[in-house]
């Protein structure tokens, strides 16, 4: 039995939670803990540790106390030993410490300790031995830090009330998921398809509360439900903040998909992607994450993709456990045999659907819990009630009768509400597919419909629970969930009166005078539009979205992507689609800077000539709510113009830049002695990279876009990790400034070139120096590779280009005829022309078979950059009076 700390977190409250083995750790987390709290060595600080489960308060859980640790420590201290490799209380402990964002730090407690079965995250970690002086040195060290680890996600609901196992799809499932000798994970994508109310969503529920499924995917377990129409962005942006604990700003669908793939990375997590109803809706969340196991829940296998390799068909259930769940909580002393076998009769009709054998248990626990009737009794009750519906032979592999089979059922369950709290559930179907509703926006509607209150509400969402009407109730959170099934039907039940009670819901919140005041409610301000949109009131949605105070209360309370997205119920008018298209400019801006939305929309919409966008903007410059700096003209690039995105955030000028291939990020270099990462679509920064003592001076990226070198006036190249920001390697060896660096098309090799008249080849996974490249006679300003991967071109201050073989560091040949410094150098398409500029006011092309000019342009002043368009032939030279010339090479095959 593990053991912990203190539950009373009052005074100094401790930040470290000791866990051991009893059976063979307590004597050594014993003297540990004494080391720690009572520490020989005056200069050592004190700790103060969650005590011993001796000590715990009476008459509580000791789970419960664990789990209230849990939420307070910093650390945990895992004393492994023999027993505590395989306690599952151990593991418990660990799981939930991440799950908290607790640092777990293992101690070897025994010597010579098997740890290859442990998780891959946990043998990857540093190990303490505190009989290492060092080490223990380093541990304290630590200890008296604070942590900065991010939670390790579990997002998967608990499971339902009356859970059953289906063993035969799970353990195939499973099975597929597990290697079973090295307990490592198996990142495949499986699907479970079957129709509406099999149980595909509960099967992948008690798949991630499997514990060998949470020891395996140790980074996390991630879920998102999309449904017939979802909100895509808002599903990725819920992984990557429960992956990051941030919450970004994205844009648009494919800004958030790259970014969630990029945080992926091999993570080892488990995506469950859950009611997919569109192929569409399903590709954002299969990008990337190498390492990460997806399942997919599906009405239709036409939604999955071709790496879906297993696909697991969730039909009726065993009979075993349809009598299981058609029993829960039935008196076990009532199932006579005559009853078992009425019951088994009965789940048999119902095709083994748990959907409907839930409902029946609603309709059967109802009779005999509350009203007292025997089970014979009410038995019989249900079989007429079904029979008089219809429901006489069910064919689960038909969807007509399937639909029949849910009115029968629900009808059979309708038998114990009354009159009014039946148009009350009828109501329900108002509220959006795959969304936990709060009871007080339900209290809302029943006020207005049914003049309930929330007591009322609460009362009346407690029984339809009871019944197996709802899909879920959390009296905690005071949210319940409709299945989707039965939303469908009621809705089907209420079809001509929807607009109306739509209108009713957004009524009972009196907004006419302030529709602002929608963003106080949490529930209505992700949702007014929707519910404005159903209600056909779309001159109200309008005056919503063009309403100053709403925009900002909405971005204030949520983000850009869900301020962005109410825009796209009315994308097509012109004037929608122009005032989305300014938040979107600006989203990297008031993203970060929420206050600055109205000067943003001023500075970019002003220009346009539009009435109803004049209107909308007189309004704008009334707004009063905070003090604000307002644009006196419009001198911000419109929507519809050659702006995309703004990068700002250097101190210093801004000195190259490199593009990811997949388009989706740059890596900008600054005199700030910093690179920075940043997100495209969104404008937003991802990482500074800090590191260098000097300017920057250039940055490459590797082909598969994982990686960035940068090149500074430090005299060294570093590789960093484009994902995490984090710095690889220092390429050392270089003795003055570098100015250029160029990536190998293999991603595995650079080149880069210095004041020191040298170019260097490294080897970027170690680090080493390969070959210098001695020939220049003065600074060498640039370099290119050529696209064979076997030779590259720099350019020097001594006016000459040199080309290189990588392979052997000779010198192949020299290019003369510039008149003054080289300062710019790029490779034409297939790699048999290159284009140098010069001080000397030029750009020349060059052939390499030949080693002759082939071609010259003279410019007015020096010319310092150039580069070469997609076609292979358009050539852009930038002059240092600020002219950009665009060329064609003309005359040439």
């Amino acid at each position: 039995m593990p053991t912990t700390t203190n539950p009373t977190f009052a005074g100094n409250q401790p930040r470290i939670f000791l866990s051991y083995a009893r059976k063979d750790g307590e004597g050594f987390a014993r003297d540990l803990r004494k080391r720690l709290t009572e520490p020989e060595d005056p200069s050592q600080p004190k700790f103060s540790l969650w005590q011993d489960r001796t000590q715990m308060e009476g008459g509580k859980d000791w789970w419960d106390q664990i789990l209230e640790a849990l939420k307070h420590v910093e650390y945990m201290v895992l004393v492994m030993t023999q027993a505590a490799l395989v306690s599952p209380i151990v593991r418990k402990e660990w799981r939930q410490a991440r799950q908290e964002g607790v640092g777990v730090i293992p101690v070897f407690g025994q010597p010579d300790l098997d740890l290859s079965q442990l998780p891959r995250w946990m043998r990857d970690v540093h190990w303490v031995d505190i009989d290492v002086p060092e080490q223990w040195k380093r541990f304290i060290r630590t200890l008296e830090s604070p942590h900065q680890g991010t939670r390790v996600p579990f997002m998967a609901d608990d499971l339902p009330t009356g859970f059953v196992p289906r063993h035969k799809e799970f353990e195939e499932l499973a099975g597929s998921l597990l290697d079973p000798l090295l307990e490592e994970p198996i990142a495949i994508t499986a699907a479970l398809k079957g129709a509406g109310g099999y149980g595909k969503t509960t099967l992948a529920k008690a798949l991630c509360h499997d514990e060998r499924i949470q020891d395996v995917f140790h980074d996390g377990i991630l879920w998102v439900t999309l449904g017939e129409q979802p909100n895509t962005v808002a599903g990725l942006t819920k992984l990557y903040a429960a992956l990051t604990e941030k919450r970004p700003n994205f844009v648009d669908e494919e800004d958030a998909s790259a970014r969630l793939a990029e945080v992926l990375g091999d993570k080892d997590c488990l995506m469950v992607i859950d009611d997919v109803w569109n192929a569409a809706h399903l590709r954002p969340f299969l990008r990337g994450g190498k390492r990460c196991a997806r399942i997919i829940t599906t009405r239709d296998s036409g939604t999955l993709p071709e790496t879906a390799r297993l696909r697991v068909p969730v039909d009726a259930m065993q009979k075993k456990e349809a009598l299981a769940l058609l029993t829960f909580d039935l008196p076990a002393n009532d199932l006579a045999n005559a009853e078992t076998t009425a019951l088994q009769s009965l789940a048999a009709r119902l095709g083994g659907w748990p959907f409907l054998l839930k409902l029946v248990n609603g309709a059967l626990r109802e009779r005999v819990n509350t009203m007292r009737q025997p089970l014979s009794a009410a038995l019989v009750y249900v079989q007429k009630a079904l029979e008089k519906r219809g429901l006489t032979a069910f064919d689960a592999r038909n969807p007509v009768e399937r639909n029949q089979a849910v009115a029968a059922t629900l009808t059979a369950s309708f038998e114990h509400l009354q009159e009014d709290e039946l148009a009350r559930y009828q109501e329900l179907a108002i509220f959006p597919e795959d969304v936990e509703i709060p009871l007080m926006a339900i209290a809302k509607l029943w006020d207005a419909t049914g003049g309930l209150d929330d007591l009322d509400t609460e009362e009346l969402c407690t029984r339809l629970n009871q019944l197996s009407l709802l899909l879920s109730y959390d009296p905690t959170t005071q949210r319940i969930q409709l299945h989707d099934v039965v939303r469908t039907y009621l809705e089907e039940q209420v079809a001509s009166h929807l607009p109306a009670l739509h209108g009713q819901f957004l009524d009972a919140y009196d907004l006419k005078d302030e529709p602002a005041k929608a963003a106080q409610d949490p529930y209505l301000c992700s949702y007014i539009a929707y519910h404005l949109v159903k209600a056909e009131r779309w001159e109200e949605l309008k005056k919503l979205l063009l309403n100053v105070d709403w925009l900002y209360a909405k971005l204030e309370a949520l983000d850009v992507p869900a301020l962005l997205s109410d825009f796209d119920w009315i994308q097509s008018e012109k004037i929608f689609s122009k005032v989305q298209g300014a938040i979107r400019l600006s989203a990297h801006i008031v993203g970060k800077f929420h206050p600055q939305l109205v000067g943003q929309l001023l500075g970019r919409l002003q220009t346009l000539k539009s009435s109803e966008i004049q209107a909308f903007l007189g309004q704008a410059k009334r707004w009063k709510k905070l003090p604000w700096l307002r644009p006196l003209q419009g001198n911000l690039i419109a929507p519809g113009g050659p702006l995309i995105r703004t990068l700002s955030g250097h101190s210093a000028s801004v000195r190259a830049l490199a593009v990811t291939p997949d388009g989706t990020r740059a890596i900008s270099a600054a005199g700030d002695a910093t690179c920075k990462v940043w997100d495209l679509a969104s404008g937003e920064e991802l990482h500074t990279l800090r590191g260098h003592r000097d300017w920057v001076n250039a940055v490459a990226v590797t082909p598969d876009g994982t990686r960035a070198i940068s090149a500074a006036g430090d005299a060294t190249c570093k590789v960093w990790d484009l994902a995490s920001g984090e710095e690889l390697q220092t390429l050392r060896g270089h003795r003055d400034w570098v100015r250029a660096v160029a990536v190998m098309p293999d991603g595995r090799r650079a080149i880069s070139a210095s004041n020191d008249e040298t170019c260097k080849v490294w080897d970027l996974a170690s680090g080493e120096e390969l070959h210098t490249l001695r020939g220049h006679g003065d600074w060498v300003n640039a370099v290119a590779m050529m696209p064979d991967g076997r030779r590259a071109i720099s350019v020097s201050n001594d006016e000459t280009c040199i080309v290189w073989d990588l392979t052997s560091g000779e010198e192949l040949q020299t290019l003369g005829g510039h008149r003054d410094q080289v300062r710019a150098v790029a490779v034409m398409r297939g790699g048999t022309r290159v284009i140098s500029t010069s001080v000397d006011h030029t750009c020349r092309v060059w052939d390499l078979a030949s080693g002759e000019e082939v071609a010259t342009f003279t410019g007015e002043s020096s010319i310092l950059c150039c580069a070469v368009a997609p076609d292979g032939r358009t050539i852009v030279i930038g002059e240092s009076s600020g002219r950009v010339h665009f060329l064609r090479l003309e005359g040439v095959d």
